[in-house]
């Protein structure tokens, strides 16, 4: 899909907030509201705005405790793979796992309420998963960026 400019102003003021109505949305990039929604209903169709997410803060649902998992995987096919994905996928205390390459197969990042809570995920997780060859976990101290943008330019 083909971005021009105004496509790109649209998707910055949505990165900055999802949540601005149409007609100010529609004031700051020059168009008519019925022109803006069109842009960003073609935006969500194409692809390019996969869906819209509000960013919560952890600690305000009292999950006062993230980390940052990397796990190394003993064998890499998809079939060794697919228990492991569907965990993490069910798995509410994970926000986001990425395959990676390296050394490592994959990073976790998951907030829960406390270490007990943490103990638990690790024994369903990771010691449970024969594939998993070994896991390091880094707890978060402080946070210095949490953002849902993607660098445009």
């Amino acid at each position: 899909m083909e971005l021009d400019q105004i496509d790109h102003r649209i998707l910055a003021l949505l990165r900055k907030d999802a949540d601005l109505p149409n007609t100010s949305l529609a004031e700051q990039v020059g168009l008519s509201p019925s022109a803006c929604l069109r842009r960003v209903a073609r935006l969500k169709e194409g692809g390019v705005i996969r869906r819209i997410v509000a960013l919560i803060d952890p600690a305000q649902l009292d999950r006062r405790l993230s980390a940052v998992v990397t796990v190394k995987l003993e064998r890499h096919g998809p079939e060794f793979r697919r228990d492991f994905i569907t965990r993490v996928k069910a798995e509410a205390a994970v926000s986001q796992c990425y395959m990676v390459t390296g050394n490592i197969s994959c990073v976790v990042i998951l907030h829960v309420a406390d270490m007990d809570e943490y103990s638990a995920l690790a024994d369903r997780l990771f010691h449970a998963d024969s594939n998993v060859a070994a896991f390091t976990t880094y707890l978060v101290m402080s946070t210095m960026k949490a953002e849902a943008s993607l660098a445009m330019e």
